[in-house]
């Protein structure tokens, strides 16, 4: 806005200022919908294996004690792990509750911070998903600005404080020194490492091409894109994992469970 106002293009800026805040909800808000199914999953297969563990199970000891017969060594082991799961639940909860707030408190130093954003840029699949979002956040955000009329230093110091991630921040913060040096922008970030290998390229036929403001919007473009596909990707792959490992978890209770009933017909015979 106050490059708009500096450039008397206040009702553009205001323009292309929504532009940029609905895309960025608008990619927030398909992942999050993507992700609510298999959270669900996930959450409905913890809660029916705990419940069969410390509530089904548990129902057939006095039927065994009564007709004085041992339970089988794999049913009487799930027996005790539902024991245990019952017992240490609250345990369990509050040690969670402690975790959270103390990665919370430890990642407010930038230090360790730079070290746990710079990991997950590495990881194998949430990396890619994490680059691809930062790259469209840093090439929306700069692409508008310059659009504006900002020079490149300066939208590249608002495009940085943009990211949330300290490690690409300070890729960016680097890349700015060299551009201000007169080296360009496209070569510091590919030293750098943590943004896609299309991100490099765009930008720098956009620097070639003195059209660094158009191919950076058209970059945000392609990776907003990209990020809703590795989603998809994601979702379809970990919902049938998640169905078959629920599954063969809720079989192997159940069978060691026919195994105990079929014993009990075994010691009647």
């Amino acid at each position: 806005m106050r490059a708009g106002e500096a450039g008397g293009t206040l009702p553009a800026t205001l323009d292309r200022l929504a532009a940029l805040l609905e895309r960025e909800r608008s990619l927030t808000s398909s992942m999050r919908a993507a992700l609510i199914y298999p959270a669900v999953l996930v959450i409905a297969a913890i809660g029916s294996i705990f419940l069969l563990l410390d509530y089904v199970l548990p129902q057939f000891t006095p039927i065994f004690e009564q007709a004085g017969a041992e339970l089988p060594a794999s049913t009487r082991a799930l027996m005790l792990l539902g024991q245990m799961t019952g017992a240490a639940a609250p345990w369990l909860l509050v040690l969670a509750v402690a975790v959270v707030l103390i990665a919370r408190r430890a990642l407010a130093a930038p230090a360790l911070r730079l070290k746990v954003d710079r990991f997950l840029l590495r990881l194998p699949v949430a990396g890619r998903l994490l680059q691809e979002t930062l790259a469209a956040r840093l090439t929306r955000t700069l692409g508008t600005l310059l659009q504006n009329g900002m020079p490149l230093i300066s939208a590249l110091a608002i495009a940085k404080d943009a990211l949330g991630n300290l490690a690409a921040a300070a890729a960016v913060d680097a890349a700015s020194v060299e551009a201000k040096a007169g080296r360009g922008l496209a070569r510091p970030l590919r030293e750098a490492g943590l943004f896609p290998a299309r991100t490099i390229h765009l930008l720098q036929l956009g620097e070639e091409a003195a059209q660094l403001a158009a191919m950076s919007l058209k970059a945000a473009d392609i990776h907003d894109e990209q990020a809703r596909l590795i989603v998809q990707r994601i979702v379809a792959l970990a919902i049938p994992i998640i169905t078959i490992t629920m599954g063969l978890a809720v079989a192997g209770i159940v069978g060691a469970l026919l195994t105990a009933l079929l014993s009990l017909n075994d010691l009647a015979v």
